[in-house]
């Protein structure tokens, strides 16, 4: 019999490892491939952890209380070498994914790289909780604290180390918790392991990943990404590399060239070379910083760039900038003679650089501009709680973060281009203040454009503006857009002024008030004076121009999943040769290549091994929980997505959503299933209630979040997540009662054909994390959580069939043969 304390000790550490990594992992994706594919983290380290479940049960025999420790030891060992490994191969291979076999099979690889420590990781638990004879309370209440701890931890952990040297604290963890349940051996099992010196291994583990932590941070080219966002990454341009649980950031060395411009005038762009340095964000997304040496001459090209369009008119004499990224913005605010500049900006490492890095901040010169404030925060929580006004907001190539930065790949949400979001802004200006909004302008298809000017009627609308149409001017260039939208509606002489300046500068006016836009959509839909008909010329068209929402915050995905056949015959015709339609369309492939994958993989690895343990049960038993588990997977999943999905929004940042959510999920799913075994569902009259109250709290939030948020957007981080957490955690509790409960009723009437449900429970839930995102893109975040509420009650009536099973085999007590968190 394995020594306790030493054996709970090894359960902490490798859940809380476990999960590190996992959280980990969605950062590294999003820097070497896309933020969407963040999510298929969710999916693996469920396949991973049901797939070593099954290799449990079916090596049950072996796993005798004389080897438990080693066994315990072993696989916390090869998770931990497989942590760091496995994002080893990650970094090597080719992300991008295109309807080929070879596509596929390259997917596989990513999978298979992805699962492999959740694999030894899941052996390692299952082994704990069924195999030890501990009292599964005891070992499930540690696993619980662990895995929620680790969630907690990244968001830490990633502004001390890089995202590479986090995973190889993971592995250390997982080391450690070997060492520990080497330990944990007694009697003979103690004294094999001492002659044949076993117990060192995990030690000598536990020291050389440890002892790679402080190498790797030092050393320029070490354990590092390879293949950024499809591209082979020259390190040797690099100066500076900074991660935080926001992004990973690349300061190349400046370079003296041309001026960078956004958006540079035609007719009047200067090309004298410029000191100027270049900031990459996630491998995609990229933010110039201009050199400013304390005159306006080494900046007067910014002048010429059609962002700074809103600049010209007159009376503006303090502004802010979301997103300050480089500080070009914030430059040409002063060189305009803004008085009063305020800049807010979500990643630290920013403002870091440009205001305490000694080098870069003497590029910059920053801290030379005068009445110059800088914030740390997200941008709608921070104007939501201000209490001053503004004569210009300027949000120029800004996205919530930098997954999208590339402009195409773009399944993620953002939080800044939403109709809640612009509403936020708009009343922090002055009576005659002014927004601008600069996008990519795509020549080919004119109608691209027409969701930010959708928005921008929306938002007016929201307002109730008279004539929205009389509050925006949109000029362009050959790539880029500039929307200004003003409070008040334009003036005469502010509207010949703006009209004025686009012309002088070489730029076109794409819409103005007092003349039809180019195209027959514009032109129907700035004349919309209400939301139903704004959004009823936008559903008209080929792409999706619809207001977004914080219901549907997928500002950037253009393409109804419906017109994926389209979209695809346009894109082999050649007729996608650019624009966000095009990698909408790849990055929708990807996903149902995603899907695909998935579902090969939960049938080889879940559904085949255990087909054999179905047919051991009776045709009503299979049917009816094999509906249950599906079930309640699919409900735990939908739910956990859009939760993240929601609070992705409310928290300004995946990241904090992530950790939040799988923190309160874990530890209140597990309660909930604790508590199970002291308030039983066993009755009809209990399951009802149960799914009724379930169904009812997750169809009331898919209904009341959004407002919830817009109450609560002004307040502090740490109010927001505490927020997040009294929302999330009753949920979690409610849905921790399903596993537990169908598990007593199936062995209540036979346990022989027990593991065929929660594998179908872990297949399930693998294949509904990739569902649920493409329906919550599709139909919106308030559907895929109306979803979930409905398989919660769709459950009432599985678990009624249940009951009325006869029983065949049934157990007295509840076995302790099987776990599942759901």
């Amino acid at each position: 019999m394995p020594r306790r304390n030493p054996l709970l000790l090894g359960v902490f550490f490798v859940t809380f490892s476990v999960l590190v990594f996992q959280t980990v992992q969605t950062r590294i994706l999003s820097v070497i491939a896309w933020y969407y594919l963040a999510f298929f983290a969710i999916s693996v380290a469920m396949l991973g952890m049901t797939a070593g479940a099954v290799w449990v049960y079916f090596n049950r025999a072996r796993l005798t209380s004389g080897r438990l420790a080693t066994a315990l030891s072993d696989s916390a060992l090869f998770a931990a070498i497989a942590m760091p490994l496995s994002v080893m191969v990650q970094f090597s291979l080719i992300t991008a994914l295109t309807p080929t076999v070879t596509s596929l099979f390259a997917g596989g690889l990513l999978m298979a790289a992805m699962t492999a420590p959740y694999v030894f990781a899941g052996i390692t638990v299952s082994i704990a909780l069924t195999r030890t004879p501990f009292p599964i309370s005891q070992i499930y209440a540690v696993d619980l604290l662990g895995a929620a701890l680790g969630c907690a931890a990244v968001v830490g952990l990633l502004d001390i180390v890089d995202g590479p040297s986090a995973i190889l604290i993971a592995g250390t963890l997982s080391a450690l918790a070997a060492y520990a349940f080497a330990r944990s051996a007694t009697g003979a099992e103690s004294q094999s392991l001492l002659q044949r010196r076993r117990w060192r291994r995990p030690l000598v583990v536990t020291m050389v990943l440890a002892a790679l932590v402080p190498v790797n941070l030092m050393i320029p080219v070490g354990f590092k990404p390879v293949m950024v966002k499809d591209q082979l990454e020259d390190r040797w341009l690099t100066r500076t590399e900074r991660w935080n649980s926001y992004s990973r950031i690349v300061a190349y060395r400046p370079i003296t060239s041309a001026p960078f411009l956004w958006g540079p005038s035609p007719l009047a762009t200067p090309t004298t070379p410029v000191p100027q340095g270049w900031l990459n964000i996630d491998g995609a997304a990229g933010t110039p910083m201009p050199h400013y040496d304390g005159t306006d001459r080494s900046i007067d090209y910014l002048r010429y760039d059609l962002v700074n369009l809103a600049y010209y008119l007159p009376g503006i004499t303090k502004s802010a900038v979301i997103g300050v990224g480089g500080g070009r913005d914030l430059m040409s605010a002063h060189l305009f003679g803004v008085q009063d500049i305020t800049g807010v900006e979500l990643n630290p490492i920013f403002i870091d650089l440009l205001t305490r890095n000694g080098f870069y901040a003497s590029l910059s010169n920053l801290n030379d501009i005068p009445h110059l404030r800088l914030h740390v925060d997200d941008a709608r929580s921070w104007f939501a709680a201000a209490h001053e006004t503004f004569d210009l907001i300027q949000m120029s190539m800004i996205d919530t973060w930098a997954a999208t930065g590339a402009g195409a790949f773009s399944l993620s949400e953002n939080g800044l281009y939403t109709l809640e979001g612009w509403r936020a802004f708009l009343n922090r200006l002055s009576e005659d203040g002014v927004f601008t909004v600069s996008r990519w302008y795509n020549r080919g298809d004119v109608d691209e454009s027409g969701r930010m000017i959708a928005l921008a009627i929306g938002t007016m609308i929201d307002r109730g503006a008279a004539d929205p149409r009389q509050h925006i001017f949109v000029a362009r260039t050959d790539n880029i857009a500039t929307l200004v939208l003003s409070k008040a509606p334009l003036s005469a002489a502010r509207l010949a002024l703006l009209k004025s300046v686009t012309t002088r500068l070489g730029f076109k006016v794409l819409v103005t008030p007092d003349a039809e836009p180019e195209t027959d959509t514009l032109r129907r839909m700035v004349v919309a004076k209400d939301m139903t008909s704004l959004n009823r010329v936008a559903q008209t068209t080929f792409l999706d121009l619809r207001v977004p929402t914080d219901q549907r915050p997928f500002f950037f995905n253009q393409l109804r999943f419906t017109d994926i056949p389209r979209a695809t015959v346009k894109l082999v015709h050649g007729e996608l040769a650019g624009g966000v339609l095009r990698g909408n369309l790849l990055a929708s492939i990807t996903l149902t290549i995603i899907l695909v994958i998935a579902l090969i993989a939960v049938v080889f690895t879940i559904v085949l091994p255990l087909r054999g343990v179905a047919r051991t049960g009776a045709r009503q038993l299979i049917v009816a929980g094999t509906i249950y588990f599906s079930l309640i997977g699919m409900g735990f999943m939908f739910a956990e997505i859009s939760l993240l999905q929601y609070f992705g929004i409310f928290l300004g940042h995946p990241i904090y959503a992530l950790g939040v959510c799988l923190f309160s999920l874990i530890l209140s799913s597990g309660l909930g299933s604790l508590a199970s075994g002291r308030f039983g569902l066993e009755t009809g009259h209990r399951v009802v209630v149960w799914g009724v109250v379930l169904a009812g709290y997750l169809l009331v939030a898919q209904g009341e979040l959004t407002r919830l948020f817009a109450a609560a957007s002004s307040q502090g981080l740490s109010t927001r997540i505490l927020l997040s957490l009294a929302v999330i955690m009753p949920a979690g509790f409610l849905m921790g009662f399903g596993f537990p409960t169908g598990m007593t009723l199936i062995q209540r009437i036979d346990n022989e054909p027990a593991p065929w449900f929660w594998g179908i429970n872990g297949a399930t839930g693998v294949l509904a994390s990739v569902v649920a995102v493409m329906v919550s893109m599709a139909l919106g975040i308030n559907v895929t959580m109306s979803i979930a509420g409905l398989c919660y009650l769709a459950v009432i009536p599985a678990a009624r069939l249940l009951m009325a099973t006869p029983a065949v085999r049934p157990v007295v007590a509840v076995s302790e043969d099987l776990h599942f968190r759901k």
